[in-house]
């Protein structure tokens, strides 16, 4: 598990829209992190927390257009529940 595969992740998600819309679809953090791993990402919800806050806002907008590549604006929105 790593911060490098969260960061990659999101990455992935901000150009991957099905991806992004079976994440959209989970109604638990466990479920997302079930499908990263699925997809070859591994991390914990803490490590993409991290890697979420070391992307500088300049790499944000140029990866998904000024909001995590997930559709979600902060990790407690996606990762939370």
């Amino acid at each position: 598990m790593s911060i490098d595969h969260a960061k990659a992740f999101l990455q992935e998600l901000a150009g991957n829209e099905a991806l992004k819309l079976r994440i959209l679809s989970c109604t638990s953090a466990e479920e997302r992190l079930n499908i990263a791993k699925e997809t070859g990402f591994e991390f914990t919800a803490e490590e993409f927390s991290d890697a979420r806050s070391q992307l500088f806002d300049e790499e944000l907008d140029a990866v998904s257009g000024g909001e995590c590549g997930c559709g979600f604006t902060c990790e407690k929105e996606a990762w939370a529940y």
